[in-house]
Parts: C-alpha cells; sequence; structure tokens
C-alpha cells in the first residue's frame, strides 16, 4: 500500500523545517526581461515559461518541501503550455519537492473520473512518466461528493491527496462563500463539515493523524479560523494568502493544529516576482535569480515556527 501523502508531507516538512510552499504562477509579460521578447510565438513563450519556472523549481528545492503549479497560467499557452506543465511537475520531483497540482476541477459523474485520470491517477499508458502526475491537486467541491469523490479514491490508491476550496483568499469569494452568515450558518462552515466528512475514513488517515483529503482555508479573522480548524481535526490545509494577498504569520498561527502540524503555506507573487520589488533588488544585486532566492529563503524561515521548525 503507497503511504499516505500526508505521512510524505509530513516528513518533507520536518526534512526542510519549515512548511512553506512556493506557488509557481507564470504570466509571460511579467517574466524578467531578459526572458521576454517582443511579439513571440506560443511556442517561444512556452520555451522561456519553462525555462523561468525550471529556475524556480530549483532555487525552491534549497527552501522548501513542495510546489504548487497552477495548470490555469499553463493553459494559457496551449498544447505547449500543458506540456510544459507536465514537464515541470516531472522536474520538480527530480528535484525532490512535493507537488500540488493547483487544478480547481469540480464536475461530476465521468468527466470527474476523466478529470482525476488526467491530473491525479497513476498514468494507464506504459510511454506517459508517473513522475509527471502532481502528488497532490486543488478541487472545486459544490456539485457535492460526486465531484471529489474519483480524486479521492485515486488518491487513496495512489499514495496521493487533495485539497477542496472552502474558503478562498480573494475577498470577492466572501459574498458567496460567507453567505448565510454571520447571522445564520455560512457557507464555507458547511463546506468545512462536508469535507471533514468526505475524509474521515480511517483509510484515508495517515500516520501522522491527518486524511488525505485536505481543504483550501485562507485566515480570516482568528475567531473564525480557529472554528474551522476545530471543524476539521484531522484535515490538513493548504493555506493561501500569504505575502501579496496581505496574510502573515500571526494570522496564520490558527491554521495549525497543536504541535504545528496539519498545515502548509503558500506564497506565490511575492516570491517568484520578487526581482520586480525594489527592495529586494536594491538589496545587493540586481540578478532576478539572487531576488528571489532571498524571497523564498526570507518566506521559508518566517513561515518555519508556526510548524515548530
Amino acid at each position: 500500500m503507497p503511504q499516505n501523502f500526508q505521512d510524505r508531507l509530513a516528513a518533507a516538512i520536518q526534512r526542510c523545517r519549515t512548511p512553506a510552499v512556493v506557488g509557481i504562477d507564470p504570466v509571460y509579460e511579467s517574466l524578467p526581461p531578459a526572458l521576454r521578447r517582443e511579439q513571440p510565438t506560443v511556442r517561444q513563450a512556452a520555451d522561456q515559461v519553462h525555462a523561468f519556472c525550471r529556475t524556480l523549481i530549483d532555487i525552491a528545492a534549497a527552501h522548501a518541501p513542495a510546489v504548487k503549479l497552477n495548470s490555469a497560467f499553463f493553459e494559457a499557452l496551449y498544447e505547449h503550455g500543458v506540456a510544459t506543465y507536465y514537464r515541470l511537475v516531472r522536474h520538480a520531483h527530480a528535484r525532490g519537492l512535493l507537488v500540488i497540482g493547483d487544478i480547481k476541477r469540480g464536475d461530476i459523474g465521468s468527466t470527474a473520473r476523466l478529470y482525476a485520470r488526467g491530473h491525479l491517477a497513476a498514468p494507464p499508458f506504459a510511454d506517459v512518466d508517473a513522475d509527471c502526475i502532481p502528488d497532490a491537486v486543488t478541487l472545486a467541491g459544490y456539485l457535492g461528493e460526486g465531484a471529489v469523490r474519483p480524486f479521492v479514491e485515486a488518491a487513496a490508491a495512489g499514495g496521493r491527496g487533495v485539497y477542496v476550496l472552502v474558503r478562498p483568499s480573494d475577498p470577492g469569494a466572501d459574498e458567496i462563500h460567507g453567505f448565510g452568515g454571520p447571522a445564520g450558518r455560512a457557507f464555507y462552515q458547511h463546506m468545512a463539515e462536508l469535507v471533514a466528512r468526505w475524509g474521515g475514513g480511517a483509510a484515508l488517515v495517515g500516520q501522522c493523524g491527518l486524511s488525505c483529503v485536505g481543504a483550501v482555508v485562507a485566515p480570516k479573522d482568528a475567531a473564525s479560523t480557529s472554528a474551522l480548524r476545530n471543524t476539521m481535526p484531522v484535515t490538513p490545509w493548504l493555506v493561501p494568502g500569504y505575502g501579496a494577498q496581505g496574510a502573515g504569520v500571526e494570522a496564520c498561527r490558527p491554521c495549525f493544529l497543536p504541535g504545528g502540524r496539519g498545515a502548509i503555506i503558500n506564497a506565490s507573487r511575492s516570491v517568484i516576482y520578487a526581482f520586480s520589488r525594489p527592495e529586494l533588488a536594491a538589496r545587493g544585486s540586481q540578478d532576478w535569480e539572487a531576488c528571489v532566492d532571498r524571497a523564498c529563503a526570507a518566506f521559508a524561515a518566517d513561515v518555519a515556527p508556526l510548524a515548530g521548525c
């Protein structure tokens, strides 16, 4: 039986001594000037995105246990971008990183099963390298358990994981996720209870006491975050919102279970585009790679105490 994903993640966090996850969301127009050209072909753009992201992965491997690749940023480059996504998953694995595919799929029936086959399950074809498949993916569970169950089954069978959206970081999402509150029970509370139930089976829980079925939960305020944490005692969290979206270490603290377990913190733009921040570029180097490396190291060190590292 494959090792539970959360057991693998817990070991990686202890090895790297931080719960940091570097989110890789590449936009061609935002790449360092040396990697851009005017009016590129889509293949040229995908090649430069690939070069940029390989370097990001190499940097992240020195500081963090995992990276998160957002598939939308690769799909925008058509077939070349999709191929780049899978190549980068393979490269991250080669560098010893765990990989979260930020795909946010959420359909039912045969569609969900095929999404799970393409993004999480072991490849059924002899000529597809299993290392191009992420260790975990993000999901939207708003069509119910049928949209999540095929991924849970694939995760359980292959030692992989899922993170279901419960409370996104974008303030605009509050009009949906906060529906029913504050007088009533908010929608995100209902989603939290569902995710806890979907991942509560003994066969899904690893030796670390956490399920392979996790939740994406952004910290909004300490009281509501703590209440959600109590609702999901064996549910691991993927926590967005750190850095560019304004959440700091103190906001993330209630996301963790006692002993610093049960959460990983994602930072994307504040790390991968650090070269565009004057205060970092001014600290001794105009080299974009050095700027990203400094930002990644600072992020990893900043959140390390949250996990008791």
